[in-house]
């Protein structure tokens, strides 16, 4: 029987997805990319390489999909499955545009989910959700890269496995196991979107290594660009240590206050490196050794802009711009509600706030002008932490 997937995005993940899945005969993939021209591009590549190619480090993947669409109409209408490989910022509004189209009972899920995506979902499919399931993977299960626009993408690099939340939190091992056996990943389903916002890794290492490289910048152009996982020095380190023990700081205290609630997959960093890339690193010795002796890591630049005579640090590129708003805000927002302090991350918001232009924290509090593009529960009307744990539905049905 055939399985009707939509795949909505044009990026790195969106194309590793697409020739994925459809190298696979008994799924019928469609594309919606409703980004500028994207969907033209896409079309002419697919037809002059006769489908998208994915190199991995095991082999060659040769997939072709039956539709790219700008249209969430053509795209979506009669999909079992939609997977949105889009930045955070881009849930949103994707979201509502497809929701008239999605079928009854059909699952919808971000890979990966970032920060919030529950909050952010319920909102934006306010009137399905209640015909629907939605799900998210904790991390992009893979380094990839487009190697040629609609033609070809390559793996760098496979996690060994990664966590699953959905909403309702009883379609998780089903979903999980859907998707394990499409994508030939191991895929685990976590308690609830609680468990996974916090466990989001990604909310420290990018901020916190793009911090770390750049806090002291001079202003001058590099002549290079240095790298970034495998640039990982032991005050790089000391930086995503304190975020880590900050994220279990308040893992614990909400473990406390809510005895039921299950963060048993909210891991500290350094064992999540080990449980994700366990064979890829050669020297686990210490925080920074994992990353840089990481193979899954290796030869990936930090974000750079050209200018005249160099390499200037790009501080508007999703290290930033997605991880900080839609990733560590929300975690910082459930910190504030839970009232436990976390003084590297405000540090590290406070930073990237200025070198976003945005304004997040104020006073040490999240009541910044820009709250409102981000996905911090304080956006969405959650004041209180009994709120937020009740009406998203994070504690086990009795």
């Amino acid at each position: 029987m055939t399985t009707n997937i939509t795949i909505c995005g044009g990026g790195n993940a969106a194309h590793t997805l697409t020739g994925i899945l459809s190298s696979q005969a008994e799924l019928c993939v469609q594309v919606f990319t409703p980004f500028g021209n994207e969907a033209k591009l896409w079309q002419e590549g697919v037809r002059q390489n006769n489908g998208i190619t994915v190199k991995t480090p095991t082999g060659i993947i040769q997939g072709r999909p039956n539709g790219i669409y700008d249209s969430p109409c053509d795209a979506v209408t009669g999909s079992q499955i939609v997977l949105l490989a889009l930045p955070a910022f881009a849930h949103e509004p994707i979201l509502e545009q497809i929701a008239p189209y999605l079928a009854p009972n059909a699952w919808v899920g971000a890979i990966p989910a970032r920060g919030g995506f529950d909050i952010c979902a319920c909102q934006a499919l306010e009137g399905r959700i209640s015909d629907i399931s939605i799900f998210g993977l904790q991390t992009l299960p893979w380094a990839c890269r487009i190697q040629a626009f609609g033609k070809q993408a390559t793996i760098l690099g496979a996690k060994e496995q990664v966590d699953l939340a959905a909403y309702p939190v009883g379609m998780a091992t089903p979903i999980a196991n859907r998707l394990q056996a499409l994508l030939e990943l191991t895929i685990h389903p976590t308690a609830s979107f609680l468990s996974l916002t916090l466990a989001d890794t990604g909310q420290m290492i990018h901020p916190g290594i793009m911090y770390g490289l750049f806090h002291n910048w001079n202003g001058e152009p590099y002549h290079q660009a240095p790298l970034f996982y495998q640039g990982v020095n032991s005050a790089i380190a000391d930086v995503l240590q304190q975020m880590s023990d900050e994220v279990q700081a308040l893992r614990l205290e909400l473990e406390r206050k809510y005895p039921a609630l299950d963060l048993s997959g909210v891991r500290a960093l350094g064992e999540w490196l080990q449980r994700s890339y366990r064979k890829d690193i050669a020297d686990n010795s210490s925080l920074s050794a994992s990353f840089s002796t990481n193979r899954g890591y290796a030869g990936l630049l930090a974000p750079m802009q050209k200018v005249d005579n160099g390499l200037i640090p790009d501080f508007q590129a999703r290290y930033l711009s997605e991880d900080v708003p839609n990733n560590l805000l929300v975690t910082r927002g459930i910190s504030e509600l839970a009232g436990v302090p976390t003084p590297m991350i405000d540090q590290v918001i406070g930073w990237a706030q200025a070198r976003l232009g945005k304004e997040y924290l104020v006073g040490g509090k999240i009541q910044g002008a820009d709250v409102c593009t981000t996905r911090a529960p304080q956006r969405y009307g959650f004041n209180l932490l009994d709120q937020l744990i009740t009406e998203l539905k994070y504690l086990p049905v009795k």
